[in-house]
């Protein structure tokens, strides 16, 4: 007797002979709920659909029928084929004729499918399968599913490229055992690239993994002058689902063996951060090296903790091994701590800072923030007078071992009222106190104390005008800003605020500063406006004379054209100025084309009639791949340099890229690199070769990168 399918027994058989044979489980709808019927097709309450020229049931038999461009659809995921039949009494399901299904991860096409949904195996003829999450393609003449997550595989292929109908590259075997979120294992592989064999192995496993897995990662290899031939051997750690760990060795033929550990965590959304630790033996200098460095970040809602470590052994290592630029000069080594809380109006933060000194000197004068407590106010609006007020204070205690160690408060309070004198045009009368309070102990055990509170005050005019060059919408708008302002700084003696504390002095002031911008702008009703160009100009007068506040370092409450000077000549070793008139500074950042950006950069001095900084770039970048820029800067005094970078990918497999840095003051290189990198048109294998050399240390490396999409790289 055969009639329609009435029921739901068959339509969750298929759905989950759909999820068995993508090697995924599916949650059936349950077999209470009512179907909706209609000709040719089968709707389910459940989201759940079957489509079929003809769907039948044999209740005598127990075998159920889908014929005729079948389709079933479970939520986001599809299966097709011409012919499905379903025997419910033994749980043996065969889909035939172009048999295809799809959903987010996976994805299999086969000419013909026979499996048992009760045991979960049966065999797959002539197709692939393709796990999107890591874009494996598996392949084969025949497939046998042995299990829930393991299948046999014979004469068939394995690769990470997504192109068709041809990937780029691919391993041949003969005859494979792969669990899924484990590993293949296959014997007769040979690896093809673009069709042309280039690797033969008797025997090979292949990771196959969907989750994070513990095991070796390839290795990788380089030279330099400095260290050596240099192969490195990394052991990755799952320890578990938030935390996770990096073991390496790094086996150097003028250094020796560096073992390397490197912890990272990620507890929940609102914290991570990362551990990492290396000593060993440097066989070079015959001395016991190391470092240790780590980091923690938090934040959650309005707390933020963040805390970092820096120690190693010597600040010869930043220089001698692979670690950022910024630390190859540094002389300390700096860890911090960090706590804040930030409301709505004000935020408040509780520090410590311990600086490792690098050099060694025979008397250690380096100074501690232990601790460090920092508050601000928010511009305030006050109930009366409409004045806004703001603030700041700090306290902290600077300990060290040699010399005084002193505890310090300081702050901040503003207040300023805005008048509006046109549209456009605003007037902001200001006045500010600064205060600060010290209390240090000498060597000797004394005792003194130091204090000061300076009053200032000031003034700033702004106007703002614009005028646009438009045309049905599109153009030009012009906007010119400019700022006019007054600040006045009373003398103030501060001869009794000790040496380490000398940064925070203020130099009296009667001083005149002027700003202008001004910007293109650029409309169009299909783009978001771009900006053109902007330039900024900025200059500072002072009556009478300018009186440095005989610090080391910079004026707190000194504009920037001042503070940029007083910079350049304290890195110089030069007095700083005390004319009346500063520098003039300017910069300038224009993109007049797309794909076209310039740069430009100056403080000069109309008194010598020289520039004190000078700096102009300019890049043309399409994207990444194809792109130059060059740039020059001089800073009186201190350095001359030219910088170079440029990427070109002539062809589509071929990219080239250099990069260099020269100083014209020293007449020589201070690093730069050149290399190549093959990759195909599928971008799923590349190669490469770079050569590189800095000067800190002096030191030339070559590095050759080969690596396969979704299985690694070996090279450095």
């Amino acid at each position: 007797m055969r009639k329609p399918i009435p029921f739901l027994l068959a339509a969750a058989a298929l759905l989950g002979l759909a999820g068995t044979a993508a090697f995924a489980q599916v949650e059936f709808p349950p077999k209470g709920l009512f179907p909706q019927f209609r000709a040719g097709e089968l709707l389910l309450n459940a989201p759940v659909r079957i489509d079929a020229d003809k769907l039948t049931y044999d209740e005598d038999e127990g075998i159920a029928l889908a014929e005729g461009n079948v389709e079933i659809t479970l939520g986001p995921r599809t299966m097709r084929a011409d012919r499905i039949r379903y025997d419910s009494r033994t749980g043996e399901a065969e889909l035939a004729g172009k048999v295809h299904y799809t959903d987010a991860d996976e994805e299999f096409a086969f000419d013909r499918i026979v499996i048992n949904l009760n045991t979960e195996t049966g065999v797959l003829y002539n197709g692939s399968i393709l796990v999107r999450t890591n874009n494996y393609r598996i392949s084969g003449r025949k497939i046998e599913k042995t299990g829930k997550e393991s299948f046999t595989l014979e004469k068939g292929s394995l690769t990470t490229c997504p192109c068709d109908p041809v990937p780029d590259w691919n391993f041949e075997i003969r005859r494979a055992s792969v669990v899924l979120d484990g590993y293949a294992r296959a014997k007769d592989i040979t690896l093809r690239v673009r069709g042309t064999p280039v690797l033969w192995l008797p025997y090979g496993i292949f990771p196959v993994k969907l989750t994070r897995q513990s095991g070796f990662l390839l290795p990788s290899f380089s030279s330099s002058s400095s260290n050596g031939v240099t192969f490195s051997l990394p052991y990755y750690w799952a320890i578990n689902r938030w935390s996770d760990a990096t073991l390496t060795v790094d086996a150097m033929t003028r250094r020796g063996i560096r073992p390397e550990a490197e912890y990272r965590f990620v507890p929940n959304r609102d914290s991570d951060g990362a551990i990492h630790g290396t000593f060993f033996r440097d066989t070079k200098v015959d001395e016991e090296r190391w470092r240790v460095f780590g980091e923690n970040r938090f934040h959650a809602g309005d707390w933020t903790l963040n805390g970092q470590v820096e120690i190693p052994s010597d600040n010869q290592y930043y220089v001698d091994f692979d670690v950022p630029d910024t630390l190859r000069s540094a002389r300390h080594a700096r860890s911090t701590g960090f706590v804040g809380h930030a409301g709505p109006n004000s935020s408040r933060q509780l520090s410590v800072a311990w600086m490792e000194e690098m050099e060694r000197p025979s008397g250690d004068n380096t100074v501690q923030r232990l601790p460090e407590f920092s508050a601000t106010l928010l511009p305030y609006r006050t109930p009366a007078g409409g004045a806004d007020g703001s603030g700041e204070v700090s306290a902290t205690y600077f300990y060290r071992e040699a010399g005084d160690k002193l505890f310090r408060g300081r702050g901040t309070v503003n207040l300023a009222r805005t008048f509006v004198l046109y549209r456009s045009v605003s007037l902001t009368p200001y006045a500010l106190v600064n205060f600060q309070a010290v209390r240090f102990e000498e060597p000797q055990g004394g005792r003194d104390e130091a204090g000061r509170a300076i009053p200032a005050a000031g003034v700033t005019l702004a106007a703002e005008a614009q005028r646009g060059y438009l045309h049905d919408g599109e153009g030009i708008v012009h906007v010119v800003g400019s700022n006019f302002g007054f600040r006045y700084v009373p003398r103030y003696g501060q001869d009794g605020i000790p040496i380490v504390d000398r940064w925070s002095r203020l130099a009296p002031q009667n001083q005149f500063v002027f700003t202008v911008v001004q910007r293109f702008v650029g409309l169009k009703e299909t783009a978001a406006p771009r900006e053109i160009a902007s330039l900024l100009i900025e200059w500072a007068y002072d009556v009478g004379g300018r009186d440095p506040a005989l610090s080391p370092y910079v004026d707190p409450l000194s504009p920037y054209v001042r503070v940029l000077r007083d910079q350049i000549d304290i890195g110089a070793n030069r007095q700083t100025g005390t004319g009346s008139a500063s520098d003039v500074y300017g910069r300038l950042i224009a993109s007049p084309r797309d794909r076209w950006s310039l740069e430009g950069e100056a403080l000069f001095d109309p008194e010598d009639g020289r520039f004190t900084l000078g700096a102009i770039g300019g890049e043309w970048k399409v994207d990444d791949d194809n792109r130059i820029g060059a740039g020059y800067r001089v800073t009186r005094g201190l350095a001359e340099d030219v910088r170079g970078r440029f990427a070109w990918k002539p062809l589509r497999y071929l990219r080239l890229e250099a990069r260099m840095n020269y100083s014209l003051r020293n007449s020589g290189l201070t690093d730069g690199s050149a290399g190549f990198t093959l990759t195909p048109r599928s971008d799923c294998w590349s190669v490469g070769f770079v050569v590189q050399r800095k000067t800190q240390p002096d030191d030339t490396s070559y590095s050759l990168v080969f690596g396969l999409k979704g299985i690694g790289s070996i090279g450095n």
